[in-house]
């Protein structure tokens, strides 16, 4: 049976402003190609910002690795908890200026420099390149670095595009063309291990302004419904919506029981229910559901999936991280063959400040794109940025500075429970 869709999911995911671009056949070769056919406008008044000169050239590569105790990354009482590093790069220039970039990695068995040794070895040939334009820098280190990860590509991308809207004087949102600087956000919990901490939850953080809520839950479907319900119950006369993430965990028939569960009031989304890969049981989920279906995007989340996923009809969104797909660059390729299907994008945000930001940026500028994922308690993945508070009550606000716009405190980063530091230079 065809259930009509919600007018709650309709509402927080679909009804957004128009944008009308062109998707060609093969992909930009540059930022500004890239920019112009993102935004449907020319972008050649940026050129000069992406220019590389011997006056202009890299003079130092610093890569931090900080771990926080603290920082909580359970996303289900099907595994155990992660440390959480946050990588920062710092590219400096002999002109004056430098581009930074954060990207979290995760590690069961205590934290990790893995990142940064990554970093590391392809470091010297970012300094070779003589280039500054992130889509070039991103092609040369596919073909001399084939294996480099993804997150690896995305702290250098990243800290490109910051260095290229630093020399245009403009925020990374409006280097991207946004037409806002801010949006809605919502309180994006860890896993709790009982039922009454999730009441707990809510309402400790309805006191910060947020009305929308997301769990990470047990991933039992025994466990899962007893929490649905009793959410049901409690809130039932409030004007807080829900959503449940579950980390791609269920079968197929078990998301379906609660999936009916969640239509019958305050959920509106529910993320990851089964594998990304099993496309035409989400296209199954989506039809037999009106709660929004929306893929877990840390597995799959490749040019050729997006269009797979589009041409299967399996999500209301898609989702991804850019640190995680690449960085910048090859986001705006995905939000392309997105935008072009007029298919909203659930970007991901959880993470420290400086993957929190970026990913911000990128939002702003896609005007499907509706929440913002703040991951609670928020203090904790703030540690060393001096402005690292996005959030003004529920919205959360993009910062006023050029690039990510965001400021770090360089000496208290050696501070942290775990620290590692390498400077490269030509």
């Amino acid at each position: 049976m065809t259930f009509k869709r919600s007018l709650t999911t309709l509402f927080s995911l679909l009804i957004t402003p128009n944008i009308s671009m062109s998707l060609e056949n093969d992909y930009a070769s540059s930022a500004v190609e890239l920019l112009s056919a993102f935004s449907g406008k020319t972008a050649l008044q940026y050129e000069s910002a992406f220019q590389f000169s011997k006056d202009t050239r890299i003079i130092s590569i610093d890569i931090h690795a900080v771990g926080m105790e603290n920082v909580t990354a359970q996303y289900s009482g099907q595994e155990g908890a992660y440390h959480e590093v946050n990588n920062i790069l710092r590219i400096k220039t002999a002109d004056g200026f430098e581009g930074i970039s954060g990207v979290d990695t995760y590690y069961q068995n205590g934290f990790s420099d893995a990142h940064m040794q990554e970093l590391q070895k392809v470091a010297d040939d970012v300094i070779s390149f003589s280039s500054f334009d992130p889509v070039v820098v991103s092609l040369m280190l596919k073909q001399s670095w084939p294996n480099l990860s993804h997150e690896a590509h995305a702290s250098i991308d990243i800290a490109l595009w910051d260095l290229a809207a630093r020399r245009a004087g403009l925020p990374l949102y409006k280097l991207l063309g946004a037409t806002r600087s801010s949006m809605e956000s919502y309180a994006s919990f860890p896993f709790y291990k009982s039922l009454p901490e999730h009441v707990a939850a809510v309402r400790e953080y309805a006191k910060l302004g947020f009305t929308h809520f997301k769990f990470h839950v047990w991933g039992s479907i025994k466990e899962d419904l007893l929490l649905v319900k009793l959410i049901q119950k409690t809130f039932a006369d409030s004007s807080y919506r829900f959503m449940v993430d579950l980390e791609s965990i269920y079968s197929f028939e078990d998301a379906i029981i609660l999936g009916k569960q969640m239509d019958k009031g305050l959920f509106f989304w529910f993320e990851a229910p089964i594998a990304d890969s099993q496309l035409a049981q989400y296209h199954q989920l989506k039809t037999r559901l009106s709660v929004a279906i929306i893929p877990a995007g840390y597995t799959i989340y490749s040019r050729d999936f997006i269009k797979q996923g589009i041409k299967a009809d399996a999500w209301d969104a898609g989702r991804f991280d850019l640190t995680v797909v690449g960085g910048i660059s090859e986001a705006l390729e995905l939000l392309r063959i997105a935008n072009t299907a007029e298919m909203p994008i659930d970007i991901q945000s959880w993470g420290h400040t400086l993957a929190q930001v970026v990913n911000l940026h990128l939002m702003l500028a896609n005007e499907r794109t509706r929440y913002f994922e703040a991951p609670m308690p928020k203090d904790v993945f703030e540690f060393a940025m001096t402005n690292g508070n996005l959030l003004n009550n529920s919205r959360v606000v993009a910062p006023i500075e050029p690039g990510l716009g965001i400021n770090v405190d360089w000496d208290l980063l050696a501070t942290a429970d775990f620290y590692s530091k390498v400077t490269i230079e030509p």
